[in-house]
């Protein structure tokens, strides 16, 4: 792409649908321009089963599909509230219109998400509505339990309460073309899948306050196992948390047969590759290649905002106003985001305490983009005991601006109980 300035202006073609970010005031003013593929999603706006919203603003409230449903969010329209729907199939959500959270209240009494549904009905429609509605749980912008053959796709999310897209115990499911804006809250992730099989993420750009791509098993939908996903061509912003994410409940016997690929992560927090082993599972034939990771030097240390009135720069000069995270101190230092973070413990979402392993994991050809004197992100291994730990993990052609590193040029952090960690 060329680009052109002169004076305060800046000019270059968009030669290709795709996501393009214009930073000049800093993170808080960025310009995000989607170039959407020219399409009408194949959707008869009079045929039987489409609910069409046109452009203009409209309020849905708690909106829920049925089967063979399809909500149709043109371009410039607005919906204010949620979408849901429970146990059915061949749904689609398409357009390239917003489905704006903000106006739903997040409280201390309100939960993120389902947790923890006990007996071996919980996927019950009866019995999961009945915890969705006792236990407060948010909506967020669209929620699909249990759900088969379904689509989600162009949509923009904005502001929700929580999880923007949640896929719960979904079955040949397709997300694409999606983009997350205006996240602010904690924990307002991009799209999660909970204990998932067959699902396909592509092209979408999501920029979150949490994680954004994130593979979970919850503790409830646990009885499900994790397999034959694919995640391609998505450009991700992570504004605190982790960008690629595999947990941090990982409450299912299985997860394996996975593909993320060919993304874009430019900008991270935390760490842009994560597998954060909290609970049972084996994560095990995994393959996480082509995958471009952004460096800034004005990249800042996560913090915990513990007073909404405390803004960052005064939590930095009161360490007691803020809790810094993830490795370091980062107090008046440089911040960098590990490139690969993978830790097993013992964590908070596991009623049983019995922690797995991750294995037969393969990274390939992952590129570091970032300043010519800034340092190599760290890659860190982190098992908890001998049995439970990572093995036979392959890190294969990492470059850091076009030049592929040499084994011993990885800045690499393995635990004590973690082997078979191969640099090529």
């Amino acid at each position: 792409m060329e680009i052109e300035t002169e004076g305060r202006e800046i000019r270059f073609t968009i030669t290709e649908c795709g996501y393009y970010t214009v930073e000049l005031d800093g993170w808080h003013n960025a310009l995000h321009l989607f170039a959407n593929p020219a399409t009408n999603f194949g959707v008869d706006r009079e045929a039987p089963g489409v609910l069409y919203y046109g452009p203009g603003v409209h309020e849905i409230g708690d909106l829920e599909l049925e089967d063979d449903q399809t909500l149709f969010v043109d371009g410039g329209a607005v919906l204010y509230g949620s979408v849901m729907a429970v146990q059915k199939k061949n749904i689609r959500i398409v357009g390239y219109g917003v489905i704006d959270g903000s106006r739903e209240v997040r409280t201390d009494d309100t939960l993120l998400i389902t947790w923890d549904m006990s007996g071996p009905d919980f996927c019950q429609e009866e019995i999961l509505r009945k915890n969705l509605e006792g236990k407060k749980v948010l909506h967020g912008c669209v929620h699909l339990y249990s759900c088969t053959d379904s689509e989600i796709a162009g949509v923009i999310a904005r502001d929700s309460s929580t999880f923007s897209f949640i896929v719960a115990d979904g079955e040949r499911v397709e997300c694409r073309w999606l983009k997350t804006i205006g996240m602010w809250r904690y924990n307002s992730d991009g799209i999660d899948l909970f204990n998932c099989r067959y699902i396909r993420i592509a092209d979408c750009f999501l920029r979150n306050f949490d994680d954004c791509i994130v593979i979970k098993g919850i503790k409830g939908w646990d009885r499900k196992n994790m397999h034959h996903i694919h995640i391609t061509g998505c450009t991700v912003w992570c504004d605190w948390g982790r960008g690629l994410e595999f947990g941090a409940e990982t409450c299912a016997d299985e997860y394996h047969d996975i593909l993320l690929e060919d993304c874009d992560l430019i900008h991270g927090s935390f760490a842009h590759i994560d597998i954060q082993h909290l609970d049972r599972a084996r994560i095990h034939d995994v393959l996480i290649k082509n995958i471009r990771c952004e460096y800034s030097r004005y990249d800042c240390p996560p913090i915990y905002q513990a007073d909404m009135s405390v803004s960052y720069e005064d939590a930095k000069l009161k360490k007691g106003s803020g809790q810094p995270t993830c490795h370091g101190d980062g107090w008046g230092e440089a911040w960098q985001p590990r490139l690969i973070d993978a830790p097993i413990a013992d964590g908070p979402f596991s009623d049983d305490h019995i922690l797995g392993e991750t294995y037969h994991v393969r990274f390939e050809d992952i590129r570091i983009l970032c300043d010519a004197d800034a340092a190599i992100p760290e890659c860190r291994f982190a098992g908890a005991d001998a049995g439970h730990c990572n093995h036979d993990i392959v890190i294969e052609n990492v470059s850091r601006n076009g030049v592929r590193l040499q084994p011993e040029e990885l800045v690499l952090n393995i635990g004590e109980f973690d082997y078979n960690i191969e640099v090529r």
